[in-house]
């Protein structure tokens, strides 16, 4: 198995893309520590998954991704790779069915709360780990990131989206490149559209303009993208960091 005896932190692990790589990864032989903000939801989505443990938390507060590294390391022994899938595509005031939304309705408190989630929600999940993935001496550990296609491609998409998402590209090539001599390796996942809870929320015009721009005319689903995230985390990609690996259909 490509993780025999591996242990993981997934933020994010409720729904969509996080849950998707907690299910694979303890297939593969992981034990996970997976956090979301909705406990109830997450204990729900892992009811039957022996060797996940669910624990309620927001990547907005550091000191709960922080609980969730000490969780990892206290019922396992020890941090091997972090996910952090936990992400939001609008702020909770532009959750319409207009796809992109207009950039003059975008308030301070909007663009706000979308960088507050993917990218400092993205820090403080990297900070809490690499403590611990430095205890493994040689071993080192793994890092994914999660950013978007939004990132690279020309989107129509809400300003504070790709916006956060690029940040969390240029954070992870830093955070690589002064990790790589302690073999603790940091590299990114671009998601392509992907068919999760977080995007049906926007009802099914959005949906569809979505898939209007895939060249492959449609939307991923969350395994495939926990496919590449597996990759990342396993020994396969020991010469992988700073890298970004975008499953996209084509989109860039």
């Amino acid at each position: 198995m490509r993780l025999e005896d591996k242990v993981a932190v997934v933020t994010g692990g409720g729904s969509g893309i996080g849950l998707a790589s907690v299910r694979r990864f303890v297939a593969e032989g992981a034990r996970v520590v997976a956090v979301d903000r909705d406990g109830d939801r997450l204990k729900d989505s892992l009811d039957g998954v022996d060797g996940a443990i669910a624990l309620a938390g927001d990547v907005t507060r550091s000191a709960d991704l922080d609980a969730a590294v000490a969780t990892a390391v206290e019922e396992f022994g020890r941090l091997d790779v972090l996910v952090t899938a936990a992400g939001i595509a609008q702020p909770s005031s532009q959750r319409t069915t207009e796809f992109g939304g207009d950039i003059t309705e975008i308030s301070d408190a909007d663009f706000a709360e979308v960088v507050e989630v993917n990218l400092y929600g993205t820090f403080y999940a990297l900070r809490a780990a690499v403590p611990a993935m430095r205890r493994n001496g040689p071993e080192g550990g793994s890092i994914v990131t999660i950013s978007s296609v939004g990132a690279l491609a020309l989107l129509p998409l809400i300003l504070p989206y790709p916006a956060s998402k690029a940040g969390v590209i240029g954070m992870t090539r830093a955070a690589a490149a002064r990790l790589a001599a302690e073999n603790i390796r940091v590299n990114a996942v671009a998601p392509g559209s992907t068919d999760t809870p977080m995007l049906a929320q926007n009802g099914p015009e959005a949906r569809q303009a979505i898939i209007d721009l895939a060249p492959m005319k449609r939307m991923a689903s969350a395994d495939e993208m926990a496919n590449t995230i597996l990759f990342l985390a396993s020994d396969e990609a020991a010469f992988f960091t700073g890298q970004v690996l975008s499953p996209n259909g084509g989109t860039a």
